[in-house]
């Protein structure tokens, strides 16, 4: 579940209370976009260092924080918050990817969604539409999903490459907010705000199939387990709308409640409940999608103005943000009780949860560059300075441009002091991630680095692990000033 954005309905809701709904939508700084091009050029070191990854094997849930343009990384083995990476500006949906390598972030002001690599600590984005608020990712991890709010569209974006290039623009309604995937990624269903509907995409060709008219203000969506069903929360009308999805028409209603705005709606992964994030009531309704209709069995108090909602995968916890107080709630679904209240956030609105698993076998990572892109690794240019699209090689200028490129970074990855072939290596400088690339046979994996570079620049390469081998980091740094005294290194064949 990708977590609830926050609708002009819900900044009303607000003033009704005596909240400020324009200090609600207030950027906290600029916002952070594309990929970072440092300053002047470098010629860096051959030295490099193997480090633990900062993103270990677990279970995390992921939060937008809405003031700060941040991420926040919560481990639920003992909530508490690992990490936060910068994102853009006025972040609401968050999705994960179904290893949980790869978050996606809606950036609602910067009008892009930033993918963020927790193992590298960094984040790339890619302009979509105007006002993105709702994310999900497909179940194969291939495609991501954008709703733009203010463009009434979704834009498809890759979800396997970095930087992620847009697919298709699909016109969905007016005002989408919400939007999910089928466990099959065939179809993808966005709750529009002000149409009162809920649009179904064919993911295959991405094009509108059918709109079914639910209740007032849909905001929140989730598919069951097994596809069979949607439910929608109706922000206007204090309801759940169950669309059967074979036909393409709500077949229950369930209340929520009187004075209830009901804002985002999980899933358990056995499909026996859903647990509603109610804005109004500061709760969440806890509903059993067995009963036949099904049926409210409980409420559960939780902070101010929960917006976001999301299931651990076993089912054990439920992850809720309370936009007011700035805190998590955490639910234990056994005892229906929360168990654990997280703070320190910054106006936390979608919350996702995904799971890495990082296998035990050590793995080396080694990491080299040489300066100007004079790497010898898949140099296939087409003239414009950008590389074949991957990322690799340095390439030819176009008459007319800047010939300043920064370094071609070499990364070799081993296990037991033999290469470690096909597996992807990040390449990141600060918290912007550069580039991507595969392994070849004899593990090595390269990334060009674009543009200037300050005279003293680290750059990092970093294998996320898989479930048989450990993740492991390398870090290079460059002193111009001090290689310019001594020469240019090379690197030994």
């Amino acid at each position: 579940m990708s977590g609830r954005a926050v609708s002009d309905t819900a900044e009303r809701r607000r003033e009704q209370r005596g909240g400020s709904a324009g200090a609600w939508w207030a950027p906290a700084r600029v916002a952070f976009a594309g990929l970072a091009l440092l300053a002047t050029a470098v010629v860096p070191s051959a030295s490099a260092t193997t480090q633990p990854v900062p993103a270990p094997a677990g279970t995390f849930a992921y939060v937008t924080n809405g003031l700060a343009g941040s991420l926040s990384v919560i481990d639920t083995a003992d909530n508490t918050v690992t990490s936060t990476i910068d994102v853009g500006d006025d972040p609401n949906g968050v999705a994960v990817s179904p290893d949980g390598n790869r978050v996606f972030v809606a950036n609602r002001l910067s009008d892009t969604v930033s993918l963020v690599v927790p193992a590298a600590g960094g984040s790339v984005s890619v302009p979509v539409g105007d006002n993105p608020v709702g994310v999900a990712v497909s179940p194969d991890g291939t495609r991501a999903y954008v709703t733009n709010t203010i463009s009434n569209n979704m834009t498809v974006i890759t979800a396997d490459t970095i930087p992620p290039s847009v697919i298709a623009t699909v016109h969905v309604g007016t005002r989408p907010q919400d939007v999910a995937i089928a466990p099959n990624g065939t179809r993808a269903y966005v709750a529009n705000l002000l149409d009162g509907t809920v649009a179904v995409v064919d993911t295959t060709t991405d094009t509108l199939l059918d709109s079914v008219p639910v209740g007032q203000l849909p905001q929140g969506v989730a598919v069951s387990p097994d596809g069979a069903r949607v439910y929608v929360t109706n922000f206007g009308d204090g309801t759940v709308s169950v669309i059967d999805t074979a036909t393409a028409t709500v077949r229950f209603t369930i209340p929520i409640g009187n004075d209830t705005s009901p804002a985002d709606v999980a899933v358990s992964r056995d499909g026996t409940r859903a647990y509603v994030a109610d804005f109004g009531s500061d709760e969440v309704t806890v509903i059993d999608t067995t009963a036949n209709p099904p049926a409210v069995i409980a409420t559960v108090p939780v902070g101010e103005e929960p917006l976001g909602v999301a299931v651990t995968p076993d089912g054990a916890h439920v992850y809720v943000t309370n936009s007011m107080d700035n805190t998590v709630s955490v639910i234990d679904t056994a005892t229906r009780t929360v168990t654990g209240t997280v703070g320190g956030f910054a106006i936390p609105l979608g919350v996702a949860i995904g799971t890495r698993a990082v296998g035990e076998t050590p793995t080396g990572l080694t990491l080299t560059a040489e300066p100007n892109g004079k790497g010898h690794g898949n140099e296939k240019e087409k003239g414009d300075g950008q590389g074949n699209g991957n990322g690799h090689g340095p390439g030819k200028e176009s008459p007319g441009t800047r010939g300043d490129r920064g370094p071609t970074l070499k990364a070799r990855l081993t296990v037991g002091g033999m290469p470690l072939a096909d597996r992807s290596v990040l390449f990141t400088s600060d918290s912007d991630v550069l580039c991507a690339d595969t392994t070849d046979s004899r593990g090595r994996a390269t990334c060009a680095v674009r543009g200037r570079q300050d005279d003293d620049a680290c750059f990092t390469a970093t294998f996320t692990g898989d479930d048989t081998h450990a993740a492991a980091t390398a870090t290079t740094c460059t002193d111009r000033r001090a290689a310019a005294q001594r020469g240019f290194p090379r690197e030994r064949p």
